[in-house]
Parts: C-alpha cells; structure tokens; sequence
C-alpha cells in the first residue's frame, strides 16, 4: 500500500464551541494521507492513475469552509468520508487538524486531532 497526501493546507474559519469562535473564526492546519494499493498507483504516468491533490483538497475546503462545528473530531470524520465517497480507490484515510491558538485561559499553540478511517 502507498500513501498520497498533502501537508500544510492552512483555512481561516469558523469552527468551534464557544460562540466568540464562530464570530471571530480561527486559523486551521490540515495534513491528509489517503491509502492506495500500490498496484493501482502503478498503471501508468497519467493523472488518472492517481488521487488527484486538487479532489483532496477540495474535500477539506468544502467541510472546513462548510457549516461550523462544534468539535474538530467533526471536520476530521466528515473529510475522511467525503474523501472516502469520492475515491473508491482510496483504502484508508489519515487525517491532522490543529486549531492555532485555541480559545482557552492561558497561551497554547494549537489543539490537535488525529483520526484514521
């Protein structure tokens, strides 16, 4: 099995559970791998023969930049199943949301959550 993935995509959104995060928003980082069979990623030099980076990130803008959640636990399951319904290909996705700057009482750099589906 191969991995394809994209490392550093930053979002400016609004996500998050308490309300000031909803109006004054946050900067977000997303890091996605997607699992292929090594076969698959092995028939030929064409784009088709691939995950196409622009479909990954796609699915991370359309949840991020979609409807506010409460947890990122939520963008990071919705992505990995819209990546998942679009790529029949893909066996396995990982995915890495930090939230720079967390809403919290003292300074943190960034709350983090990691999730395989």
């Amino acid at each position: 099995m191969g991995w394809i993935a994209l490392e550093g995509i930053h979002f400016y959104a609004y996500h998050g559970f308490y309300e000031e995060e909803w109006v004054l928003g946050n900067e977000f980082v997303v890091d996605v791998y997607v699992k292929v069979d090594d076969d698959w990623m092995n028939t030929g030099d064409e784009l088709d023969n691939t995950v196409n980076y622009e479909s990954l990130f796609s699915c991370c803008r359309e949840v991020i930049k979609g409807e506010p959640k409460k947890l990122i636990e939520s963008l990071a399951a919705e992505i990995c199943n819209k990546i998942k319904s679009r790529h029949s290909e893909v066996g396995k996705v990982r995915i890495k949301i930090s939230k720079n700057n967390p809403a919290l009482s003292g300074k943190v750099d960034r709350s983090v959550v990691e999730m395989e589906l």
